[in-house]
């Protein structure tokens, strides 16, 4: 998995490398969000009848079309580590996560601005802290990773509000690195908001590598030479012209000339 990830990213990069584009400044491209859903284990426990309410917020920015990271931080309602469910805490767990964003719509079909519809591959590293009653034992810290896809939908003109779906798998790390039966199937739905750029746009916008009266100025002063060197082979034609009529008299002198004169 985080062999095939790593050459997604590489073959981003490659794609867009070339590729220029303004809103670079910290807060450009930036968005939040929040979402709620609902997780349970992947293996060895009934899918359904474990399943256990799931809410959590993010913060994201966006690198390049295809390229962005995203913070997200999860609160488990109700549910604890894996085998130990029938916790009676609220709030049993907060997991929170650093993950990579490629923008599979943009790889596979370019980008010229931002899209209706979008999907997104997900993968990351993160940490979740079991909170556990007292009578049970002691709290679990664990590593994690994810992964996933996102399926956002942006609304308006302006793209400033979208939806998403996301279904990700969470493997806990503490035991057996990706192991079904250490690992949580998670899915929710959310309302992401885009804040607006030092550009006013919403969503990355292609740059303009030049100054518009610059490039005015330099196509006016091409224009002048153009007419320069246009006059100038008026004139040198001209002179050709002269010359050959020159020859031709002379050649017409040498003929009725004499011989011997």
């Amino acid at each position: 998995m985080k062999k095939i990830m790593l050459s997604l990213l590489l073959g981003a990069a490659t794609l867009t490398g070339s590729a220029q584009y303004v809103g670079h400044k910290a807060f450009d491209n930036c968005y939040a969000g929040v979402q709620l859903g609902a997780t349970t284990p992947l293996k060895g426990h009934a899918f359904f009848g474990s399943e256990r309410a799931l809410m959590g917020f993010q913060l994201g920015k966006q690198f390049t079309p295809t390229v962005g990271v995203e913070l997200q931080t999860t609160l488990g309602v109700n549910t604890s580590g894996v085998g130990q469910r029938g916790a009676k805490n609220a709030i049993d767990n907060i997991h929170s996560s650093l993950l990579g964003r490629l923008n599979l719509s943009n790889v596979l079909y370019g980008y010229r601005q931002a899209r209706t519809f979008e999907m997104e591959a997900v993968y990351g590293f993160g940490h979740n802290h079991w909170y556990v009653p007292s009578a049970q034992g002691e709290d679990r810290e664990h590593f994690t990773s994810t992964a996933g896809m996102n399926f956002n939908y942006r609304l308006g003109k302006t793209k400033a509000l979208g939806i998403s779906l996301r279904p990700y798998i969470v493997w806990d790390l503490s035991a057996n690195a990706y192991h079904a039966g250490h690992a949580q199937v998670q899915v929710t739905a959310g309302l992401t908001y885009y804040f607006k750029g030092s550009n006013g746009k919403r969503y990355i916008t292609k740059s303009r590598l030049y100054d518009r009266p610059e490039v005015d100025a330099l196509n006016a002063k091409i224009n002048d030479l153009r007419e320069t060197v246009k006059a100038k082979d008026a004139e040198l034609a001209k002179k050709h012209r002269e010359v050959l009529d020159l020859q031709r008299k002379l050649n017409d002198e040498r003929r009725l000339r004499p011989a011997g004169k």
